[in-house]
């Protein structure tokens, strides 16, 4: 499944999950119920995996804004040596 969420909604929702993430630490610190440390590991595993793919997606961004993403078909696929250029005499 793909989510497509604005900057926004991202921080948004790693804030809740910090927050939410917090919450269940200091739960589990005053009952020790596994139950808790559990919920405060899956809150930080979300974290982990949403904080991820947006410092992937902004460095793709970045990438290709500075033309290291992919490149048009257009493109020569064989290397160009600047030493075999043609010389014109006249």
């Amino acid at each position: 499944m793909k989510f497509e969420l604005t900057s926004e909604e991202v921080q948004t929702v790693l804030a809740a999950l910090d927050n939410y993430g917090d919450l269940m630490e200091t739960m589990f610190q005053e009952s020790s119920d596994p139950k808790d440390e559990e919920e405060m590991g899956s809150a930080e595993w979300c974290w982990q995996k949403i904080y991820g793919q947006s410092v992937e997606q902004f460095n793709n961004s970045v990438a290709d804004a500075v033309g290291e993403g992919e490149q048009p078909d257009n493109q020569p696929t064989t290397p160009i040596d600047p030493y075999t250029l043609p010389t014109w005499t006249d």
